[in-house]
């Protein structure tokens, strides 16, 4: 499946140092954004910006006008910056032998249609929440709704420090892209066609849907909808995220 390059993936880190200005990116499109810093990521520099809305995005400086990687690499972004607090921006560490293979092969809906993501634009998290459905499933579209509104409210809290992964079990691209439009699933999500070579994410999964997986950074397993043969839902998997989401920001 190719699909244009996803210009914007959200990212939330802390606050640093802003300077509005009006962007354009490569293809000529342009967006109102404040500039927030840049880091290295993946071998190229990823440039960070902040909107009105408060919400941070990461985007590959080569993906910018040859007008605004100028201006930022010359340091005048940097310069007409002003501090808007006194904490000092989050560093993002490297990711773990885990984070690089589950990068790979990942979509998101980019409007109304399925983008791939680069693993550039993926930062490392500390929880993982694996979501294993499917829209024929009735379960799952009355589970879904509800993970649905946790990760909006965590989001916007601790959007920082997790990320849902779907890997669908649907019997067509067509059928997952529209479940993830129909039910606003904003998160990440396993390439379709890449199901078969993508262990490290389909591993996890039991032997019914809907099925949550809560594992760590490494890939350790912290919380499934299965204990052993028993099925105790995705539920309790949901609880046990907020509640170490909640510790972490208190």
């Amino acid at each position: 499946m190719k699909q244009p390059y996803h210009l914007l993936y959200l990212f939330l880190i802390s606050a640093s140092v802003l300077s509005a200005r009006t962007w354009t990116n490569s293809e000529g499109i342009t967006m109102e954004a404040d500039f927030a810093g840049t880091m290295e990521m993946g071998g190229q520099t990823i440039v960070i910006f902040s909107k009105s809305d408060g919400m941070r995005y990461q985007v590959p400086l080569n993906k910018l006008s040859e007008a605004d990687q100028q201006y930022i690499t010359s340091g005048k972004a940097s310069n007409e910056a002003e501090p808007k607090d006194t904490g000092s921006a989050s560093t993002i560490r490297p990711k773990t032998a885990f984070e690089e293979e589950i990068s790979k092969n990942l979509v998101r809906m980019n409007g109304s249609r399925m983008s791939r993501v680069s693993p550039d634009e993926i930062a490392p998290r500390e929880y993982y929440a694996i979501y294993y459905s499917a829209s024929w499933c009735g379960p799952c579209r009355k589970f879904t709704p509800k993970l649905v509104d946790f990760y909006k409210k965590q989001q916007r809290k601790n959007g920082d420090e997790f990320e849902i992964i779907f890997v669908s079990s649907d019997r067509s691209e067509e059928a997952m892209e529209g479940y993830m439009k129909d039910d606003d699933m904003e998160w990440l999500a396993l390439d379709f066609d890449k199901k078969k070579s993508s262990k490290e994410l389909t591993q996890f999964r039991g032997s019914g849907i809907p099925c949550l997986v809560l594992v760590d950074k490494d890939g350790n397993v912290i919380s499934h909808s299965y204990e052993g043969k028993t099925y105790v839902g995705p539920t309790k998997v949901m609880g046990e995220l907020e509640s170490r989401l909640n510790k972490k920001s208190s």
